[in-house]
């Protein structure tokens, strides 16, 4: 038995699983049992105690906890089956679902009188009994009449998540001033704190258009 590093959700989660090495294929699309439910992940290589012990190190915040809301962004999950080809057609129905999902949530919002957040994005799970709402807004919000209506509309047990603006970059993807993808969007699990002091060591110009990324915020 080995442990495997994996990813898996539109936040791009990271699952410690252990798993037998006979047991996956070259794939590496598995099925992992994960505190938010079933959910299809991508394994990564099998990880050394030490790899391990940094990975676990650099998902925790000052005070030695995970503070990432109602999900850690590492878990340990279990790994329930490697991927075969039903799994990956429901795995891409669902990622088409959810584009008409977050056209017809945004349609229901916009009847919502004075509700101020923005709508980012929308993830089901593999056995379609979750929809997760992933949001922005700058101020507090009452959303539970907004919940009534999701759930009268999809069927659904519906979670709202709050994020913030460099999570939904994470989220929505881009192309970031280098010409290549965001680098939170693909490899880049940790938001460390960036400072203006951070750019001036590097005597960089101190131009916002410059040193900001498509997220408006320092560039990580």
């Amino acid at each position: 038995m080995s442990i495997y590093l994996a990813t898996f959700g539109k936040l791009r989660y990271l699952g410690l699983a252990e798993i037998a090495d006979e047991a996956l294929t070259e794939s590496g699309w598995v099925l992992l049992r994960t505190v938010r439910g079933l959910e299809m992940g991508r394994l990564g290589g099998h990880l050394s105690q030490e790899q391990e012990a940094k990975y676990r190190a650099s998902c925790l915040g000052e005070n030695g906890e995970q503070a990432r809301g109602p999900e850690p962004m590492l878990q340990e999950v279990e790994f329930v089956a490697n991927a075969g080809p039903e799994d990956m057609e429901n795995y891409r129905r669902c990622r088409s679902d959810e584009e008409r999902a977050l056209v017809r949530a945004r349609e229901i919002l916009l009847e919502q009188d004075g509700l101020r957040m923005k709508l980012v994005d929308v993830e089901y799970m593999l056995d379609r009994r979750k929809l997760f709402f992933y949001f922005t807004s700058e101020q507090r919000v009452d959303f539970r009449a907004y919940v009534r209506d999701l759930a009268r509309d999809f069927h659904t047990r519906i979670e709202m998540r709050q994020i913030g603006v460099r999570d939904e970059a994470r989220v929505v993807k881009g192309i970031g001033p280098c010409g290549r993808p965001c680098c939170c969007s693909y490899w880049l699990h940790d938001f460390t704190p960036i400072c203006i002091r951070m750019v001036k060591e590097q005597k960089l110009a101190l131009n916002p258009t410059k040193i900001s990324g498509i997220c408006g915020r320092l560039m990580c």
